[in-house]
């Protein structure tokens, strides 16, 4: 989201040296900074960051100096690494365990003011997670310090920031526009330009966020100003097109003036930013179309193309798409990849772009119609009501009737249509009465097919129960056979090695065998533990199971807090063990990823790998797919839904419980 982007360009940006005094009174000066050695000056630049011996240098350093009780070099390397690994976003476990430790061991040798920089990291790292409240305590301990010097204004000046975006994100836009204003106060006390300039480009996106659009509008060109003045190019035009934005979703007058004035501002300055010039493109793209200029704004999109390849956001490159298939859509050739289209839908709604769901809706509802396809035709009828705020329902209520009726069968339509012709050479009162006879029948189907639709889900409903009483009862005869062969098979083989007086070599050997396999059936049939241990831990053992056994990486992130049953605990573990198995049998990965995460009382599972990948669609539709439709079948069962994406970068599983 745009906002989250404005909100995070902050942390990244240089101070600069400033006067005595002014009128709002004492400006902090920054002081000389005290010269790094030569390993950390190595650390401190950004080319180094990316080499690969950059994590062991560091480690190597620090290690040394705690070994040296050298606590303020090592804190030193620290701040400078949390730096790079925030300004990048590359957050990993072992960097931040090594925070924890700083801080619960060493941070007592230093003052409080120095060590600020280990809840800055933190607090970034949470909120990088999505785990806003978290990171908000985190940066409420930054600004108790007192300040007392530049540096210290500058740490409590991007932790009111941080504050401020947390509480934007969920929603208090009050709390927010609170600590923006005391973000501004202490970056004004740092005289720093492009500080004050993204603070007030986030007051700005606040009151846009509150539908105050004038006060929105007044804080971007605030923002502008601040950004010329430090000749800061990149948000000069990131606040220009957020000001687009603005006014757009309020309907300005004055939108495509504002475009066209950005756009060749943009191209006269020849800055190269491919995300900013996609937007703003596209953007300029959107004003021609709507002046019905199609051939320019198919030389924009054409110069676009090389761009989009080119660039790895997948924000960027669907902005490209929804731009190029606005312009099909209005060229009106008849060639319509309607795929395109589908596939757009998601990006548009979770950017709540009402306007071209609109647009989209309504020519994939005429596609449908015009193709026969009245199912889909109805179902896109009634996506385009739920965003359509120009319709009155009662319309809507007809339109969705007249789809329903051509659904249920294409005869019933032409015999309607042949009623009403009959009808219109009658007198007055036979067509008022035929009138109200097809209301009455264009009721009575709306009622059926409702009715139907109704019985259609209770059986969908019964179905899902009935499946997962089947997992439950085919998991209680597993758990039956395992304990079998684990409590009496396994141990009576064992007293039998036991019984023999001449205890071979080759005896041994060969019932410890027997016993292991019966060990690994059972363990397979069900996890002997886990009932005992839960799901995250019995994850985690599968994840070390998995790593051992073969030539192959696997991690897992388990964040969660035992919201479900304990049966569909066991069918979710079953899942992720399903999508192992076929990792390692059919994806040639080298490292697959398992995440569960906990997020507005929806449950969030992810088995990722960097394999081969293969066509989903085709796949599922063969003979030997029984493990991904197990996998789709006991996500449903458990109240989940799992979607499958696979290509030649890998595959990843995504699904999402409601609890």
């Amino acid at each position: 989201m745009l906002y989250r982007i404005l909100f995070s360009l902050l942390s990244f940006f240089l101070f600069f040296s400033c006067s005595d005094k002014n009128e709002n009174g004492i400006i902090y000066k920054k002081s000389e900074e005290e010269k790094l050695d030569i390993t950390a000056s190595w650390l401190d630049s950004k080319e180094n960051f990316h080499k690969k011996n950059y994590t062991s240098v560091f480690h190597k350093y620090y290690n040394y100096k705690i070994f040296e009780k050298k606590y303020v070099d090592a804190a030193i390397a620290l701040e400078i690494v949390s730096i790079k690994k925030i300004h990048f976003s590359t957050y990993d476990s072992l960097f931040t365990n090594t925070i924890h430790t700083f801080s619960e061991k060493y941070s007592k040798y230093l003052p409080s003011e120095k060590t600020t920089f280990i809840n800055s990291y933190l607090g970034c790292y949470e909120t990088d997670k999505g785990n806003f409240k978290k990171a908000i305590n985190y940066f409420n301990e930054i600004v108790k310090v007192e300040e007392n010097d530049y540096y210290s204004c500058v740490n409590k000046a991007y932790a009111y920031f941080d504050i401020s975006f947390g509480y934007f994100s969920i929603g208090n836009q009050k709390l927010a526009m609170e600590n923006s204003l005391k973000a501004l106060e202490y970056f004004s006390k740092t005289d720093n330009l492009i500080g004050k300039g993204v603070v007030l480009s986030n007051m700005a996106s606040i009151n846009m966020a509150t539908k105050n659009y004038k006060l929105s509008n007044e804080y971007y060109d605030k923002a502008i100003q601040n950004f010329r003045l430090a000749k800061d190019t990149t948000n000069i035009f990131t606040a220009y097109y957020n000001k687009i934005q603005n006014f757009e979703e309020s309907n300005n007058e004055n939108v495509y003036t504002l475009i066209d004035s950005t756009y060749h501002l943009f191209n006269k300055s020849k800055y190269k930013d491919t995300s900013l010039k996609i937007s703003i493109y596209t953007c300029y793209t959107n004003k021609l179309l709507h002046e019905n200029k199609i051939a320019e704004a198919k030389i924009v999109l054409d110069n676009l193309k090389k761009d989009v390849q080119t660039i790895e956001s997948s924000s960027s490159k669907d902005e490209y798409d929804v731009a190029l298939a606005e312009y099909e859509i209005k060229r009106k050739s008849g060639n319509l990849d309607v795929d395109r289209i589908k596939k757009l839908l998601p990006y548009l709604n979770e950017n709540q772009d009402f306007q071209q769901l609109k647009v989209f809706y309504s020519t994939l509802k005429d596609a449908a119609s015009s193709n026969n396809n009245f199912k889909e035709a109805l179902f896109y009828e009634e996506e385009l009501s739920k965003v359509s705020d120009s319709l009155a329902s009662s319309l809507m209520k007809i339109k969705t009737a007249e789809l329903e009726t051509k659904y249920q069968t294409e005869k019933k339509e032409q015999q309607i249509i042949i009623q009403k012709t009959t009808i219109i050479n009658k007198n007055t009162t036979i067509a008022l009465l035929a009138s109200l006879f097809i209301g009455m029948f264009l009721t009575v189907v709306v009622y059926i097919t409702r009715q139907k639709q109704k019985k259609l889900r209770l059986e969908k409903e019964n179905g899902q129960q009935y499946t997962k009483q089947l997992l439950e009862k085919t998991e209680e005869e597993r758990k039956r056979i395992a304990s079998d062969l684990h409590d009496s098979v396994s141990h009576e083989l064992l007293s039998l090695k036991n019984s023999f007086e001449e205890k071979t070599d080759i005896t041994n050997t060969k019932i410890d065998a027997i016993i292991n396999d019966i060990r690994i059936i059972s363990r397979n049939l069900h996890p002997v533990m886990f009932d005992k241990i839960g799901l995250k831990e019995s994850v985690e053992q599968l994840v070390e199971r998995t790593q051992s056994v073969n030539d192959f990486m696997v991690t897992a992130d388990v964040e969660y807090s035992e919201t479900l049953s304990n049966s569909e605990e066991l069918q979710l573990y079953r899942i992720i063990q399903e999508a192992l198995s076929n990792i390692i049998k059919y994806a040639n990965a080298v490292a697959a990823k398992i995440t569960i995460q906990e997020k507005n009382n929806i449950l969030f599972v992810e088995i990722k790998d960097n394999g081969k990948g293969f066509n989903v669609a085709e796949k599922l539709n063969g003979k030997n797919a029984f493990g991904l439709h197990n996998i789709i079948e006991r996500s449903r069962a458990i109240g989940g839904e799992a979607k499958i994406n696979s290509d030649k970068n890998g595959t990843v599983i995504s699904i999402e419980i409601k609890k």
